[in-house]
């Protein structure tokens, strides 16, 4: 939390810190060499953090009292670059792959599960070759197992990305006693189904538009049918928003383009190639149209009769008629439809989300704009990975053995659960009406984590040692009034640095 810091320099982090304060009395920074500090990460691999971490997330939720009633699950992977090494197989294993974006590298991966303000209830360092696909199951019955130790037996909604959409996790969800959300892909029938009937459903169907975020966001419209999927019945719901996808916006622009490109291609050839005869003319016309499939623009295609003074070889005759002849083409009328590309747009602007929540659940109703709430809630596990890749976090892991890999892993993941919970202490004490002042004189109403801890960087604590030994601590000048107002948010006061 106090920046990242090379593992080969922990002893100097040490001599510029108060140890003493900090952790704990007769500490000595020639104690956090990386010798040292290895060790020590080994035997909490043989203590077997990830059962440590799972414990404490459980504590820090019975704790600050968090709901446990939807919890998103997401995946990431992180690229290293040592030669690890390890005499047991039951090791993390790092190989090179191809990640997630199909680059060749070797990385590995966190697995995170949170509720809606991020912060984890779950978390796991694994190989970087492992799938979602795979993951998802695995990781429905150990949370299952989790809240089982937790003396926690209700039921719970799992969001999840359209890797989760497969037999297995919708079985293990089942099994887990929670419900599924997930984003249907584009490729099952079932949502090629819901997408086509959709399509054929008058605007009355549909939902009214309604926004989801609090000001200058998109509104979307729902429209919900049933179905069923390897067994299991589900609620399918069309999502239809007015903000399109950037990368979709993108392939639909080339697409215009390209249509256009090949009209104009169309348009020069026809009138580059005459007919001696409307029947020949009228025979291409209709070839024409039936091969013609324009998406984006209005062709308006006819045969049009020219006369005109027939081309011989050789000067004419002085005085002699020119022989007229009659010539037939094919022209076409491009215009672009205005209302065509508003309709593609609002199709490609459409996705499905497949859920097997009931319509009512514990006691609250559970509509398609409450289900499309949940599913948006994604972004808050996903917020956590900039956290674990951020520089001023975490850079390149360098350590010897994979084992020790998994454990700095481990600390990650701690430190992420860490920094949300204080961050979900402090926000409630900044609001519009009193925010904070950031970098720049920048007004902040929900700072980061990050933000926060730039305005303590320049805390100093003048340490005196008096003549019987005692050590005498002050600060270098009074704190500001955002820097109280943040520790009175921890439930803390000055006192924790003198």
């Amino acid at each position: 939390m106090s920046g990242r810091q090379a593992l080969v320099h922990l002893e100097q982090w040490a001599h510029d810190i108060d140890l003493p304060k900090l952790i704990r009395p007769r500490l000595e920074p020639s104690w956090f060499n990386d010798d040292a500090i290895a060790r020590h990460w080994d035997r909490l691999y043989e203590a077997n953090l990830h059962q440590v971490l799972s414990s404490c997330l459980v504590q820090i939720y019975k704790k600050e009292g968090l709901s446990l009633r939807v919890f998103h699950a997401d995946t990431t992977d992180k690229t290293v670059y040592g030669a690890y090494e390890s005499v047991s197989s039951e090791a993390l294993q790092i190989t090179h792959g191809y990640n997630r974006h199909h680059r060749w590298q070797k990385p590995i991966g966190f697995g995170l599960i949170g509720n809606e303000d991020g912060i984890p209830f779950y978390g796991d360092v694994h190989d970087g070759n492992l799938t979602d696909k795979t993951w998802n199951p695995e990781v429905l019955s150990r949370v299952h197992e989790q809240l089982r130790q937790a003396k926690i037996g209700d039921d719970w909604i799992y969001v999840a990305d359209s890797a989760a959409m497969t037999k297995d996790t919708l079985t293990q969800t089942k099994a887990a006693n929670a419900f599924l959300i997930t984003r249907g892909p584009s490729s099952l029938r079932i949502v090629k189904a819901a997408l086509l009937e959709a399509d054929a459903q008058p605007d009355s169907a549909w939902s009214d538009p309604f926004p989801l975020a609090e000001k200058n966001g998109a509104t979307y419209r729902v429209w919900e049918t049933a179905s069923t999927y390897e067994g299991h019945p589900v609620r399918l719901i069309v999502v239809e928003s007015s903000a399109l996808d950037q990368r979709k916006g993108k392939t639909l622009d080339k697409e215009r383009t390209k249509e256009a490109e090949l009209l104009r291609e169309e348009q020069a050839r026809w009138e580059r190639h005459p007919f001696s005869c409307r029947a020949d003319a009228e025979q291409a016309l209709a070839s024409l149209k039936a091969s013609l499939r324009s998406q984006f623009h209005r062709v308006e295609a006819a045969v049009e009769e020219i006369v005109r003074p027939k081309k011989r070889r050789g000067r004419p005759k002085k005085g002699a008629e020119p022989e007229m002849e009659t010539l037939y083409f094919v022209r076409l009328g491009v215009e672009f439809d205005p209302n065509a590309w508003e309709q593609a747009r609002r199709k490609a602007s459409r996705f499905v989300l497949v859920t097997t929540v009931p319509k009512e659940w514990k006691g609250q109703p559970m509509e398609a704009k409450e289900i499309l709430k949940l599913y948006k809630g994604q972004i808050s596990v996903e917020m956590n990975f900039s956290f674990l890749k951020d520089p001023f976090f975490t850079d390149e892991i360098y350590v010897k053995k994979p084992e020790r890999v998994a454990v700095l892993g481990y600390l990650f993941l701690l430190a992420l659960a860490i920094y949300r919970v204080f961050q979900r202490r402090v926000r409630p004490f900044i609001t519009p009406e009193r925010p904070l002042k950031g970098a720049g004189g920048r007004k902040l109403t929900r700072p980061t984590g990050q933000a926060i801890f730039q305005l303590f960087r320049y805390v100093k604590v003048v340490l005196l040692e008096l003549p019987d030994g005692r050590i005498q601590r002050a600060l270098g000048k009074p704190l500001t009034p955002d820097q109280r107002r943040i520790l009175e948010g921890l439930g803390m006061d000055e006192s924790i640095y003198v």
